[in-house]
């Protein structure tokens, strides 16, 4: 495949960490642990040992409730990742931008909207956690994220 067939990942690239924008006064002026959020994981289904930092989840009132210790908690298997509630960082500010280009014509094809919410959830394009949440667009997507992330 040539470069100009895949002009929609260069340009993926270039707006991938948009949302660090957020920091500045004129856009929110975040705390920077809001936005610069290295990892992102699922809410609402067992944390997974592969997130980073995992011995601190143990703090958070959802790792005891009985609802959300099962591997899909309140997800169906293979339910989708964009049915899966993620836990915030800047990729959603991006995410959001994305959504607004999809709802207004845009021609990035969905492996690039699946690459801005989900290059950070490195549990699971590094570890291969959460798959079970996939759906057959996201294991095809999930080939183009391993590429942006080389």
């Amino acid at each position: 495949m040539g470069i100009w067939e895949c002009y929609w990942l260069h340009l993926t690239a270039l707006i991938h960490d948009l949302g660090n924008i957020l920091l500045l006064p004129s856009f929110g002026g975040l705390p920077h642990w809001t936005v610069l959020v290295r990892d992102t994981f699922p809410l609402g289904c067992v944390f997974d040992e592969s997130n980073v930092h995992h011995k601190y989840f143990k703090e958070n009132p959802d790792y005891k409730d009985a609802t959300y210790e099962t591997k899909n908690g309140i997800y169906k298997e293979g339910c989708g990742l964009d049915n899966v509630i993620i836990s915030w960082g800047h990729n959603d500010f991006k995410y959001l931008l994305s959504i607004v280009a999809k709802d207004n014509g845009s021609t990035l094809p969905s492996a690039a909207l699946f690459i801005i919410p989900y290059h950070s959830f490195y549990s699971l394009h590094k570890e291969g956690a959460y798959t079970h949440l996939m759906n057959k667009e996201d294991v095809e997507n999930l080939k183009w994220l391993k590429i942006f992330k080389q």
